[in-house]
């Protein structure tokens, strides 16, 4: 089979933390490779090394061909686009500088500019951000149609099962391979957690079952030892017990112990096997004085909103209901950010409830300097205890020697998940999110689907995830024609 990359001797460290430790690895003409991983894994510094943008002391880097990279963040440098071909027009490219574009633009173009220059392998590091639903299907086509070996790193799961063959897990600092699509993957894994509660049911019943016939065996020995003790001296004239037929107790009692010496051993030799691991189910709960009672905290009607010579809303009615998840839908540039920023700032044609405390999170790259600790930060402005706030972090993806963390020395993904707890958890009923799932793993991304589900206040948020959308959404909203369309509730 033709070789589109090989690499060799991957040693990457980072703050003096190893990230990647792998030997080698190949990508195949034609392969369809989905690379998951924790924030902060190496997802991004892999692809880079196998782009070749990376170059780690001592690793070597084959390229059979051209191979291009779909970076998730441009750089901050202007790009003029003087060429329009099949793929800017394919994907609507109409700008001529990167700086007058928006966020979907931005991935269009990207897109547009990797499939015009006939690479042997495509590299993708989440290539639909900012895509609205048309174009994540449009790009599930195109890489369909594409010849070439594709290596993509997404938190989106849709896409994942739409695109890929086999998965690549970034775990340990090395790869583990699995055949399939995400959902595959997920199968496999939850077939392997079964497994390993099955073995560690055995287990624990094994060694349960030998320590009691170890302690059983002992108890004897004990009683014989103590039967011996207040045994009366013999006379001359009393028979011994070797002579009369019987084995004396002291014999019987090393015996014992000897037999429990032998089911020790048996039990050592079981070894250890570990309990799998148990996710916490996160209790939410709202405080008595920030409790709605309002069957409709949010509604709005005849609303009109123009930005600029760009008319959004006209004449749009809708109504938010007390304690559902609605999510906010339509094609890139229709409103969606800025119907959650009408809310936020309770524009002209809406009402909304007096006793409203809203919390928003924005779409971003999130950056701190700042030296609070994550619990710090966490418990202001929050009714839920240190314990509580630990066990959400973990289900989000924080493993507990990072939360002794500041927030200075967290990566953007992470940063996002304590902004995300930090919203569930605050003293707020309703939640305005901005597409939540961008920059998370898809662990996370699952983590965050069932705080969303649990959290008791009523959620409005925006996003591309399908996944998501579907699993979450109690209530769907479409913006086309100007208008707020209910396509789900």
């Amino acid at each position: 089979m033709y070789e589109s990359i090989r690499v060799k001797n991957i040693d990457l460290e980072y703050n003096g933390k190893n990230i990647l430790d792998i030997t080698e690895l190949t990508i195949y003409e034609g392969e369809r490779i989905g690379l998951i991983g924790r924030n902060g894994s190496g997802k991004t510094s892999l692809l880079r090394i196998l782009a070749g943008d990376l170059k780690p002391t001592g690793c070597e880097v084959i390229h059979n061909g051209n191979v291009v990279m779909i970076p998730q963040i441009l750089s901050d440098q202007n790009q003029n686009i003087s060429i329009s071909n099949y793929w800017t027009s394919l994907w609507q490219i109409n700008a001529k500088s990167t700086t007058v574009m928006s966020g979907g633009e931005e991935t269009r173009y990207r897109i547009s500019k990797a499939f015009s220059e006939q690479a042997v392998c495509i590299l993708a590091d989440e290539p639909t951000s900012h895509l609205d639903q048309e174009g994540v299907e449009l790009l599930i086509q195109q890489l369909n149609y594409y010849t070439g070996a594709l290596v993509i790193v997404s938190h989106d799961r849709y896409f994942l099962d739409s695109t890929v063959h086999k998965i690549w897990e970034i775990k340990d600092n090395g790869i583990l391979e699995y055949y399939g699509n995400y959902s595959d993957y997920l199968n496999q894994i939850e077939f392997e957690r079964k497994q390993q509660e099955k073995q560690y049911n055995i287990y624990v019943n094994e060694s349960e079952k030998l320590i009691r016939s170890i302690e059983t065996i002992k108890n004897k020995a004990n009683k014989l030892q103590t039967k011996q003790v207040g045994k009366p001296i013999k006379n001359n004239t009393q028979q011994d017990g070797r002579l009369s037929g019987q084995r004396p107790i002291g014999s019987k009692e090393k015996s014992m112990n000897r037999i429990a010496k032998s089911i020790e051993k048996r039990l050592e030799t079981l070894g250890e096997v570990n309990a799998p691991k148990v996710q916490n189910k996160i209790f939410f709960r709202q405080s008595e004085a920030v409790k709605l009672h309002n069957e409709f905290p949010i509604m709005g009607e005849n609303v009109c909103k123009s930005l600029g010579n760009t008319h959004l809303f006209d004449e749009a009615s809708f109504v938010i209901p007390l304690g559902k998840k609605i999510a906010i839908t339509g094609d890139n540039g229709a409103g969606k950010t800025t119907f959650l920023k009408m809310i936020l700032s309770n524009d002209e044609g809406l009402t909304i409830s007096k006793k409203a405390k809203i919390g928003y999170f924005k779409q971003q790259n999130y950056k701190s300097t700042s030296n609070e600790s994550l619990l710090q930060f966490l418990s202001q402005d929050s009714d839920y205890k240190s314990h509580e706030l630990i066990a959400m972090l973990v289900q989000i993806g924080f493993e507990i020697q990072d939360i002794r963390k500041s927030l200075s020395q967290l990566s953007g993904g992470e940063l996002t998940k304590v902004m995300l707890v930090k919203m569930l958890s605050g003293q707020y009923n309703i939640l305005l999110m901005d597409e939540p799932s961008t920059f998370l793993d898809t662990q996370s991304v699952q983590a965050l689907e069932s705080m969303m589900i649990a959290y008791q206040g009523t959620i409005v948020f925006v996003s591309h995830d399908i996944r998501l959308i579907d699993n979450v959404a109690d209530i769907i909203y479409k913006i086309r024609d100007k208008k707020l369309n209910k396509i789900k509730g």
